[in-house]
């Protein structure tokens, strides 16, 4: 995957353990053990590709990263001026604040 912090390859590691119960369609689910996902299966066979690709993309991260000491700050990507010399501007909404605090108004 590509680390979006860096913009470099990243090797992230994706494990999972699935519990699933097999059973015909009608099969109350009542009778499982807490953390089993129930598969019904009827005519048709189980689409064991599908079910295993789905459960590896939902495994993998939103956002793909390095962890923070490892990623490298992409070449020709340079501070922006503007926050280097950030002007400091005041709230516009003290004002509020004063009148909050006085008992007259």
């Amino acid at each position: 995957m590509i680390c979006q912090r860096c913009l470099d390859e990243a090797v992230i590691p994706v494990s999972g353990e699935y519990l699933y119960a097999i059973v015909v369609p009608g099969t109350e689910e009542t009778h499982f053990p807490q953390g089993y996902d129930v598969l019904e299966v009827g005519e048709e066979p189980l689409d064991l590709l599908a079910l295993i690709e789905d459960e590896l993309l939902l495994s993998l991260p939103i956002v793909p990263m390095h962890p923070p000491e490892e990623c490298q700050q992409p070449a020709g990507l340079i501070e922006s001026e503007t926050s280097k010399n950030a002007v400091t501007r005041s709230n516009p909404f003290s004002v509020l604040a004063q009148l909050k605090r006085d008992p007259n108004v």
